[in-house]
């Protein structure tokens, strides 16, 4: 006979307790069968619905309009009137096959489509509509009525795909929102186009270092070189959802795949960003640093948003530019019989890469390679994210253990040091993994970091972080004590005690919670408090070396969001430049107040030590914007 009190499951190594008697006075059922002890499946994480399961999903809110699919003077209302957007989230084959008149194919996967960053712009910018049509749903500012449409959600059965895209036009005062509730499947058939002599167009496409001039070219001849007809609401709508095979060289794809997760920026629509300016801007605005002074420029002009983004987008897309050919250059030097191949580092006096702007990749002296990430995937967060050799972090072994094979020194992470911008070093790292979380806690011990900075978000449910309990770790003999947090505002601060041996190690942790995936935080005033109280508490380290004689001087401060890119390049830019502006001594670094372009310049060495630093537009915007709040605020 099993005893009931022993518990029956473990689950990341602890026991869990069966339920007792009063669970099963919980019960509104009594059987009559003996009851046996409660068996709990193990799981990492709590269960949530499926993005592609068929079942109910959530309510949409009563102010979202439902049209009977099956009344088809109401459907006929709405697919003959000239001013409703209709809009079918369906799989390209579906909508191919048929689809209602005058609709226009807007399916996006739903590992975008649920984030909360990935906003109704991005949805639309990755679609090949219309530009007219495409620059009047992104800038939101005409009153529209929309009908969105998939197969079969209907009041009581609203599918994960349909609640999302509601949710996305929901943010704007400006749409009247409405569903075809039932789906297309109850539409008389009458309404709808069965037709497959359909216009394909394929969507945007990422562009590649040899394709980057062609592309340009045929995304220009399509949006501009259409004729009326193509044009005319008469014809059929353009697809969406289709591409061609691609018949792109491996390493351009290999590119490509490691820039999938971006969104597309098309340069033909308006691309709004809603800039902070600090109150004092319009009195102060004269006296900013030379390289910020474009921001004082036409200030009072209805359209200085447009001119400031175009400017600074310029300026980003020549940073993607040279980091596609770095790319090129690490794909290359994969192979050992073929470093330094001639093909990758000729470069053309005319490259639209090489500027006075842009750094010279095809001239850098730096072997670009990337093998150790691909052998060592499974400690990897991304499939697509990571780091370069030369600058990457080896695990360093205990002098009391054997010593490292070459393939057990991997770390997602790379060294940053840019002492033109900034003395402190920094560690760019991605959120660690549950099976890497020795190695992170070792990185941090041999290497002296003294701040980790951590900008993921936490989730409500998610297990438990590394900052959220003590631990040990018999292998390294490494002792981790966390602190109690200290709330601050949008950060919390935690003190670490680091134990191994006799010895004993300081670390302070802050983890900001404001800050979204591919996205900007809305509060900056919490950003330059985070970074004043680093500073303070770092500064109290200093006296702390590391333990090795392997790493001479310390790296101050690990950084890491979830991939180590985006928001931890935005930080370490803005913390750099303000650094700069703060030094005291200047000898051998740019003059801040200058015409040096500080965050051009940190983003673009950053990215020469680990890809795709500043990920997007937005933040590389923000991070400007950052920067001149504080010099308004703080340095005016």
């Amino acid at each position: 006979m099993m005893n009931s009190e022993i518990p029956t499951i473990l689950a990341n190594g602890l026991p869990l307790c069966s339920q007792g008697p009063e669970a099963d006075r919980r019960l509104s059922l009594d059987t009559s069968i003996p009851k046996l002890p409660s068996i709990r499946l193990p799981v990492k994480s709590p269960q949530v619905l499926s993005p592609t399961s068929k079942y109910h999903f959530k309510d949409l809110p009563e102010y979202v309009t439902a049209v009977n699919a099956s009344d088809s003077a109401t459907v006929a209302s709405w697919v003959d009137s000239n001013d409703v957007l209709i809009v079918d989230i369906r799989p390209f084959n579906f909508y191919s096959n048929s689809r209602l008149r005058n609709a226009y194919n807007v399916c996006v996967p739903t590992t975008l489509l649920k984030r909360a960053s990935y906003d109704l712009q991005q949805v639309f910018n990755s679609t090949s509509l219309p530009a007219q049509l495409k620059e009047k749903v992104i800038a939101h500012s005409t009153p529209m009525k929309v009908l969105i449409y998939d197969d079969s959600s209907c009041e009581d059965h609203v599918m994960f795909s349909m609640y999302q895209m509601v949710q996305k036009f929901l943010k704007y005062d400006c749409f009247d929102v409405a569903y075809l509730s039932g789906g297309l499947l109850l539409v008389d058939s009458l309404l709808v186009d069965a037709s497959t002599a359909l216009p394909l167009r394929s969507p945007v496409s990422p562009v590649t270092p040899n394709s980057a001039k062609a592309s340009n070219a045929e995304f220009a001849s399509s949006n501009h070189g259409m004729t009326s007809s193509d044009t005319s609401k008469d014809t059929l709508p353009l697809l969406s959802g289709f591409t061609l095979p691609s018949a792109t060289a491996s390493n351009q794809k290999f590119i490509m795949s490691m820039k999938k997760d971006l969104p597309k920026l098309d340069t033909n629509v308006k691309y709004n960003y809603n800039f902070h300016l600090p109150e004092k801007f319009a009195e102060k605005k004269d006296k900013l640093p030379k390289w910020l002074s474009f921001f004082a420029e036409n200030c009072d002009e209805e359209d200085y948003s447009k001119k400031i983004v175009e400017k600074l987008s310029e300026k980003f897309n020549k940073i993607e530019q040279t980091e596609q050919v770095r790319l090129n250059m690490a794909i290359s030097n994969f192979d050992e019989n073929n470093k330094r191949s001639p093909h990758y580092h000729s470069c053309s006096p005319k490259s639209e890469s090489v500027t006075p702007l842009a750094m010279c990749p095809c001239c850098d002296p730096i072997d670009y390679n990337i093998p150790k990430g691909i052998e060592n995937g499974y400690k990897n967060r991304y499939k697509n994210i990571w780091p370069y050799e030369h600058s990457r972090v080896r695990l360093i072994s205990s002098p009391s253990c054997a010593p490292k094979k070459s393939s057990d020194d991997y770390f997602n992470a790379n060294y940053i040091d840019f002492d033109k911008l900034s003395l402190t070093k920094y560690i760019a790292t991605q959120d660690p993994l549950e099976a890497t979380y020795e190695d992170f806690w070792n990185t941090v011990w041999y290497n002296g970091v003294k701040g980790i900075v951590c900008l993921t978000i936490p989730l409500l449910l998610a297990p438990q972080t590394y900052y959220e309990g003590n631990q040990f770790y018999s292998k390294s003999n490494l002792n981790i004590e966390i602190g109690d947090p200290q709330q601050f505002n949008g950060y919390s601060m935690r003190e670490i005690t680091m134990k191994k041996k006799e010895t004993t190690r300081k670390v302070f942790h802050f983890a900001y919670s404001e800050w979204p995936d591919f996205g900007t935080p809305d509060n900056l005033s919490s950003i330059f408090e985070m970074l004043n109280k680093k500073n303070e508490k770092v500064e109290t380290l200093s006296g702390q070396r590391p333990p090795t004689s392997k790493v001479p001087k310390p790296w101050e401060l690990l950084v890491h969001c979830s991939a180590g890119c985006g928001r931890t390049g935005c930080f370490i830019t803005i913390d750099m430049a303000l650094d700069c502006f703060l030094a005291e001594d200047r000898l051998n670094r740019y003059d801040p107040w200058g015409y040096d372009d500080l965050v051009y310049k940190s983003v673009q060495f950053q990215r020469q030590q680990r890809v795709s630093m500043v990920q997007n537009l937005d933040q590389f915007v923000f991070c400007y914007e950052a920067i001149m709040n504080y010099v308004v605020e703080h340095l005016l």
